[in-house]
């Protein structure tokens, strides 16, 4: 008997997992998997040497350095990483490669994210779903001009500020390109100095402003559960939270009729994308003794069937080549641009840990001075950069 341990950092998750680990377990008797839900123990186990063999993450840059060290096996040889979905596996490696060729990680949710909107005000005001920056700017008008809120504000919990953010930012930059040229290493910063946020995000931050403006003027004072609460009693027509919020919304109010649509950012609709989080990807430790154990369990994870039931069940995304669509209305409106591979990663994804967005988002929305927004975060990313060799 061989026994692995699974790392993932998800509670709301974990006795789902349990159902996962023992139709494995079943099917592969020889085969013991052991959950680990406290993503604390991640790194600790690296120090001593003993690390999970597989690890599941949402793939952001803080995955990507562990990527960069060589800590996980490259799985590009796996039968899972032919079904993946080759715009799914193009975000996990805009992040660089190992050795410029391994494959670290196998994307299995896609947490797709857009604008909420309450069906039924939308029909009460004749309000079609937007396909142009210019007719969501008119349905706002049309909203407010009737007195209601078009979209709900949450500032005072500043992490709500960096989905609206998020869509002005992916609509306006192509952000996998960008991040890949921002400097990493003081060398960087001499090398390539003229990649700016000042220079690339003028105008998404210019718009970003320009929806804060339809908001309430006491979001400043609002956290995310009161905007749950203010949404789902229909004080406001749009909301700019991810699928997490949902289950929320109609837990409040039960006959709460929702959609969502990717906000458009210019006049050709064809332009536009849907965010999304790479919500969780498997990888499997190097170093691990029980790799072939580990392959077998990640390979059984990323069977379409066990891919496309999690996804179902939270709301998400398969990122699989041909996957069937998502049985859920509300998030519906995003499935022809996961389809085609139209998305892209929240930009929040990109930034290391010591740079404080959040805070800065926040800061922004109070003042609304661009400019030294843009300053800051361009301060902020060469000082993290030149500590680094």
């Amino acid at each position: 008997m061989t026994t692995i341990r699974l790392q993932q950092n998800k509670p709301e998750v974990v006795d789902y997992f349990n159902t996962l680990i023992k139709d494995f377990e079943t099917k592969n008797p020889d085969i013991r998997v052991v959950q680990d839900f406290n993503g604390g123990n991640w790194v600790p186990g690296l120090i001593r040497d003993n690390p999970a063999d597989v690890v599941t993450n949402a793939y952001s840059v803080t995955t990507a350095d562990f990527a960069h060290k060589g800590i996980f096996a490259d799985l590009s040889d796996l039968p899972a990483a032919a079904l993946a979905d080759p715009k799914a596996l193009e975000l996990i490696n805009s992040f660089g490669r190992y050795n410029d060729s391994e494959l670290s990680a196998l994307p299995f949710s896609l947490a797709a994210a857009g604008v909420i909107y309450n069906i039924e005000l939308f029909a009460k005001y004749n309000v079609d779903v937007p396909t142009t920056w210019s007719s969501f700017l008119a349905a706002c008008q049309t909203f407010q001009d009737a007195g209601l809120t078009p979209i709900y504000g949450t500032f005072k919990d500043s992490w709500t500020l960096g989905q609206p953010y998020g869509y002005v930012s992916g609509g306006n930059v192509d952000l996998a390109d960008f991040f890949s040229r921002m400097p990493l290493t003081a060398q960087d910063l001499k090398n390539n100095p003229e990649v700016s946020f000042s220079r690339d995000f003028k105008t998404a931050t210019e718009n970003f402003l320009t929806v804060l403006g339809f908001m309430q003027k006491d979001a400043g004072g609002r956290s995310y559960t009161d905007g749950n609460a203010a949404f789902a009693k229909g004080s406001a027509a749009m909301y700019m939270q991810g699928p997490w919020a949902l289950s929320e919304l109609t837990t409040i109010n039960a006959g709460l009729k929702l959609g969502t649509f990717a906000l458009p950012m210019s006049e050709d609709p064809g332009e536009t994308q849907a965010q999304v989080t790479l919500d969780m990807t498997f990888s499997i430790t190097r170093s691990s003794p029980r790799i072939e154990a580990a392959k077998r369990f990640v390979n059984y994870l990323m069977d379409p069937a066990v891919v496309t039931a999690y996804n179902d069940k939270f709301s998400a995304f398969s990122p699989l080549k041909g996957a069937a669509e998502t049985a859920n209305p509300q998030v519906a409106g995003l499935q022809p641009l996961i389809s085609a591979g139209k998305y892209y990663l929240n930009m929040t994804n990109y930034f290391p840990p010591a740079i404080t967005l959040n805070n800065y988002f926040q800061t922004l929305a109070l003042n609304r001075n661009a400019d030294a927004f843009l300053t800051t975060l361009d301060d902020a990313w060469h000082r993290v950069a030149a500590r680094n060799a």
